[in-house]
């Protein structure tokens, strides 16, 4: 097959996929559920979601086991695009599979950290494992930092790790160690970018990758000044050093005084004006709708089938949010207006 035969194969295939997410009916109807096993029922129902909650129980199903099983399809159905691409989608997959294993860990030493890993078993990916860099299985067999850093060891992560490591019933900065492995994760995928896509692949990977980059360090800023406090030189260690704006723009926004005036300097940017046609309810929220804004765009009009595979993950992955917000509000009985405010479509 030619190589626009099989990038249109790649297209054609994800956009399908893309064609069955659930539909604004599906989620007006999931806001109406009462109870978790009203929304599996739905989903199994009613959705594409049929194939992998047909044999589930919903009365009897874990809430954690019903999120992996969700995670599960969305990661089956993304590496079963990447199957389709040689040579650069491998490189970009195994980005898509540091970033999960990345949270896994985290998320892990968390729960270590609170003495509550027994909680673990129910999220862990198992079929996440034969991808992973990471043994997540005996990651949630260790009991203390010391044995969990030990995992590490052997793994791409070895390095960072070694400089986070604790002895003696020591504490971990959890937050630094975060953001040392999302910066090593990110470095890896704009190198990807720089040495192993094509020319037309590299223009559209950077264009989504750069935005996707001024969006999360635009809300790093706000939520490091807002709620911690911390000063620019703070605020700088933890951004990206990526995206298209400026070290100008970035220092201006570091050293802001309020919040109107962090939005006032990225107003007449390309950002600025992004986030000018958001409908967000809290500021929070601007990252996960500014990232599902630039890859929904992307997978209507691009032409480059990674592009294309790439914005699916991140698109479906809103949804999984989406579900796993349903899942909360009807679990609690939380009023669906406010739902509303919070499922982003």
């Amino acid at each position: 097959m030619s190589s626009s035969r099989s990038a249109g194969a790649v297209l054609a295939k994800m956009r399908a996929k893309y064609g069955k997410r659930l539909s604004d009916k599906d989620y007006e109807n999931l806001l109406g559920c009462k109870s978790v096993a009203e929304v599996v029922t739905y989903l199994k129902n009613n959705t594409y979601y049929d194939s992998v909650l047909r044999t589930v129980n919903e009365r009897e199903v874990h809430r954690g086991r019903l999120e992996q099983i969700l995670r599960q399809k969305l990661f089956d159905d993304f590496y079963s695009l990447c199957r389709y691409m040689k040579g650069t989608g491998e490189y970009f997959a195994e980005f898509i599979i540091r970033r999960d294993e990345i949270e896994q860990m985290i998320r892990f030493l968390t729960l270590l950290t609170s003495d509550r890993t027994h909680e673990y078993i129910f999220t862990m990916p198992k079929y996440f494992a034969e991808h992973a860099n990471v043994d997540l299985s005996a990651l949630s067999r260790a009991r203390d930092v010391e044995s969990y850093f030990a995992v590490l060891n052997g793994t791409p992560y070895e390095k960072i790790a070694e400089r986070y490591r604790v002895k003696n019933g020591g504490a971990v900065n959890i937050s630094e160690f975060e953001n040392a492995l999302y910066h090593y994760c990110y470095d890896y995928l704009y190198t990807a970018i720089n040495t192993r896509a094509s020319k037309s692949e590299r223009k559209a990977l950077l264009d989504m990758f750069d935005q996707i980059v001024d969006i999360m360090n635009f809300v790093r800023i706000f939520r490091l000044k807002k709620y911690y406090r911390e000063p620019p030189e703070v605020i700088g260690h933890y951004l990206f050093p990526y995206g298209t704006l400026s070290k100008s723009t970035i220092k201006k926004l570091c050293g802001s005084g309020s919040s109107a005036e962090l939005f006032e300097t990225v107003e007449d940017t390309k950002l600025g004006k992004m986030i000018g046609k958001m409908n967000y309810v809290y500021a929070g929220q601007i990252q996960e709708i500014g990232i599902y804004m630039v890859t929904k765009r992307n997978i209507h009009f691009s032409t480059q089938p990674v592009v294309g595979a790439l914005s699916y993950v991140f698109v479906m992955q809103q949804e999984y949010s989406n579900i796993v917000s349903l899942i909360e509000g009807a679990r609690y009985g939380a009023d669906p207006d406010k739902l509303r405010g919070i499922v982003i479509i």
